[in-house]
């Protein structure tokens, strides 16, 4: 998917869309808003460089990684963005990889 999600669409594919970190499960669209809590990059030998991130909700933290990108610019520690994509699951943690995101300047803290 290239495209973001329509406005209150709350459906994709048939499936529900997460609106909070804490709906978001495996497999399941999920559109996110919240604050960048760290930020680093990771290099898996051999392979790939992740920049990762965490992101924080009133529910929940979720991580976020781009593959092959060592930054993206105004992604910070305490930078209010909306992602979106699918959830996944990595060594217990949930994550959205090569998330679309966009900055926004408020971000709810009540569910």
């Amino acid at each position: 998917m290239t495209a973001w999600l329509p406005e209150g669409q709350m459906e994709w594919s048939g499936r529900p869309v997460a609106r909070s970190i804490a709906d978001a499960i495996p497999r399941a669209r999920a559109v996110l808003s919240g604050v960048i809590c760290s930020l680093h990059v990771r290099e898996i030998p051999e392979t790939t460089i992740l920049l990762e991130a965490d992101l924080r909700d009133a529910t929940g933290v979720i991580s976020l990684s781009w593959a092959g990108r060592t930054s993206i610019p105004g992604m910070s520690p305490g930078a209010s963005v909306t992602v979106e994509g699918t959830v996944s699951e990595h060594a217990g943690r949930r994550r959205l990889l090569n998330p679309l995101y966009r900055f926004t300047d408020a971000v709810k803290t009540e569910r």
